[in-house]
């Protein structure tokens, strides 16, 4: 728990707690990975991806509900969570039956 509230301390934005779908598009958008976005700020997020081995530490995260895809970098891994941080703007997912 101190930690936890440490870590909080330490953001520059708030974290929202969320429950969406998420899809991990890898290079070249060669592959698709199913996730879960826990919580969201405008610098990150906290996603739960089932597949550790398979996610890259630099991805794109779309998040299907908004129809936004973000460029993102791992900045931590423990167990099925990962912390990514968001590098630029969020832009609109191409059309795709996710």
């Amino acid at each position: 728990m101190a930690q936890d509230t440490l870590q909080e301390e330490q953001r520059i934005a708030r974290r929202l707690r969320v429950l969406k779908q998420g899809k991990i598009l890898t290079a070249n958008n060669m592959s698709i990975i199913d996730c879960t976005v826990r919580d969201i700020s405008a610098t990150g997020a906290k996603i739960i991806c089932g597949d550790q081995a398979a996610v890259p530490n630099e991805f794109r995260l779309v998040t299907p509900v908004d129809n936004l895809m973000r460029d993102v970098e791992v900045k931590w891994r423990r167990g099925d969570l990962i912390g990514v941080h968001f590098i630029g703007e969020p832009r609109r997912a191409p059309p795709r039956k996710w």
